[in-house]
Order: structure tokens, then sequence, then C-alpha cells
């Protein structure tokens, strides 16, 4: 089977990827992470979506019980290798899997996590593959790039990033790997945008922070309980 434009790519980048991601968020990523963890009531079985290096991997498994379940999951195998390196333990299932065609039961998770990653994803198509797996008040906890409500600064982001940031950013990736990271953030929702969105999805606002002027989403969203 032929493999998509971002398993490619992210095979293609995994072992520059967490250099390149201290550098992009200024060191704060870890701190942002930590943030989205401690706000989030971690039940039993939790599913990372999108799990890269394994970094938020390996902060959750640091503060869970031991009787609970990560399942860890990428498209990209490379990824996936880079985190098993990181972390390891009969708690930790690594999964190679699409975020669109989850392989779980119906109400079987307790919380599913996206750092970076719920951009990337056509947000009404993953949403409902979360109302399904996850059980009653579960929760999605997301820190993901945030888009200004200005026009006006998003616009000086956009240039930002595809202008001033590419040479850098080319010293890692290739133009494809650039070009797709870039598309990415016009993906991106506003604080209002997002709330929003799940809200009329069956969520509630557990948790909501920003971070870095504005720009970064810290949420923590919980599936209303079903009749």
């Amino acid at each position: 089977m032929e493999k998509s434009v971002a398993e490619k790519i992210f095979d293609s980048v995994h072992r520059s990827y967490d250099k390149f991601l201290n550098f992009a968020t200024f060191s704060k990523i870890n701190k942002w992470q930590e943030t989205l963890i401690n706000a989030t009531p971690n039940g039993k079985y939790i599913l990372d979506i999108g799990t890269g290096t394994g970094e938020i991997v390996k902060k959750i498994n640091q503060k869970i019980d031991k009787n609970s379940y990560i399942y860890a999951l990428d498209i990209s195998f490379n990824m996936l290798k880079v985190a098993k390196s990181k972390i390891g333990g009969e708690n930790i299932l690594f999964l190679k899997s699409d975020a669109l065609k989850l392989p779980f039961k119906e109400k079987s998770l307790d919380n599913v996590y996206f750092s970076l990653v719920f951009r990337h994803l056509p947000a009404l198509e993953i949403t409902n593959q979360l109302k399904y797996v996850l059980k009653k008040d579960g929760y999605v906890s997301i820190l993901e790039i945030a888009k200004p409500r200005s026009k006006i600064l998003y616009n000086l982001i956009l240039l930002f990033t595809d202008k001033m940031f590419r040479p850098i950013g080319r010293l890692i990736f290739s133009k494809q790997d650039w070009d797709y990271f870039v598309e990415s953030i016009k993906n991106s929702m506003t604080k209002q945008e997002l709330l929003e969105f799940f809200k009329s999805n069956g969520f509630t606002i557990h948790f909501y922070q920003s971070k870095l002027l504005g720009l970064i989403h810290i949420a923590v969203l919980k599936k209303q309980t079903e009749e």
C-alpha cells in the first residue's frame, strides 16, 4: 500500500523533529505539554493520537496510575520507533494506524490526547471518531496552534513562517515537508472557533488556557454524559 503524504513526511523528519519543535516553540513545548496533562482528569485507558517521538506519552506515563494503559498511535513507523526507544513498559502499546480509522471499540477510552496534531486532521471526521471511542464523561485534550482573531496578525504570522522562518526550516526539512507544515497552519482555529466547534459536537469546556500571546491553545474538552 502506498504511503500517504503525511506518513512520508513524518517518516522523513523523525530524527530532527524534537530539535526543531523545541526551537520553533522557543523551548516552551515541554511546559505546555505538562500544563495540558496536569489539567486533564486521566482515566485508565488513554490514547495519544499522532504520538510522534513519544514526548507526551512519556510525560503522561510519569503521572498516571501504573494500572492505567496508554495507546501511542501514529501513522509514521519511524516516529514510533523513536518513541519506543525513549519509553517502554507493559502499560504502553505502540500502534501504527490512521487516526481516522481508530482500532478501538465503542466507549472504550477515558482520554484522547492531541499534541500539535489536531489541525492536520479533518475536524468533523476525527471528532466523530472521538465521540465513538470515548466513554461517558471522557476527555479530549488538545495542544495546538491557535489562529489569531486579527487577520492582520494572522497574515503576519503566515508571512513570518513562510518567508522569514523558511531558511531555518529548510536546513532540517525538504521543501515538501516545509510546505506541508506551513499549509497546516491555515487549518488552525481561533479560540472561539475551537470551543464552539466542540460545544456543537457534544463536548463541554473543562479547561482552556492560551499561551504565546494567544497563539497556542491548551484545551481540555469533556464529552457530555449520554442519556
